[in-house]
């Protein structure tokens, strides 16, 4: 094929038009796998309840189920794959929100631990 007949080649067949093997599928099925447990095992880092009495790590988890559970009627695999980029990236967001918050916690608790023990040494 020449530069001209390629060019006409990707300028007739556009993204949506292009069909996705089976190994590629594959490849989406387990990626989404991999994301939904990685989301498992980061829940459990939430064990606080809200004012329901709830917990955090329940309400992630059930959420998580019902986001996949929508996603998996999901045919187009752009859409797919944006989905668990999309997914992936919120993820670590929180968990670096989360990592931030933990720091300021600890920060606070060593400074204030500081301070009670210079007041009792004085």
């Amino acid at each position: 094929m020449n530069q001209k007949s390629i060019l006409s080649h990707i300028l007739d067949n556009p993204f949506h038009k292009l069909k996705v093997g089976a190994a590629a599928k594959k490849t989406q099925n387990k990626e989404a796998l991999r994301l939904y447990r990685d989301i498992l095992k980061f829940s459990i880092e939430f064990d606080w309840a809200n004012k329901n009495g709830e917990t955090w790590r329940d309400i992630i988890r059930k959420s998580a189920r019902k986001e996949f559970e929508i996603a998996k009627n999901e045919a187009d695999p752009f859409m797919v794959m944006r989905m668990i980029m999309t997914s992936r990236e919120a993820m670590q967001k929180t968990r670096e929100k989360l990592n931030e918050e933990y720091f300021k916690l600890n920060t606070t608790f060593s400074e204030r631990t500081q301070t009670n023990q210079q007041n009792k040494i004085e």
